[in-house]
C-alpha cells in the first residue's frame, strides 16, 4: 500500500506575481546600467566606479530578477 506524502512548500518557492512598478523599475535599472556602460566606454569611470553604481542601482531600483544576477566581486 502506498502511502500519501503531502509536503508544504515555501511561499519562495511560488512564482511572485509581475506588477506594472515591476516592469518600471527592470526598465529604470535597464537605462541606468546603459549611463554607466556609456560612461565606462568613454573612459569617462572607471571599472570600480562602474561597479559602484551597478550595486547603487541595484539597491535603488532592485530589479525584478535581482536574485539572478551575479554577483559584483
Amino acid at each position: 500500500m502506498q502511502e500519501n506524502i503531502t509536503a508544504s512548500m515555501p511561499d519562495s518557492t511560488f512564482p511572485k506575481p509581475i506588477q506594472q512598478s515591476d516592469i518600471q523599475q527592470d526598465y529604470y535599472f535597464l537605462q541606468a546600467q546603459k549611463v554607466s556602460e556609456k560612461m565606462l566606454s568613454l573612459g569617462l569611470i572607471s571599472l570600480s566606479e562602474f561597479n559602484k553604481l551597478t550595486e547603487i542601482n541595484r539597491k535603488t531600483l532592485s530589479p525584478f530578477w535581482v536574485e539572478i544576477i551575479p554577483k559584483i566581486p
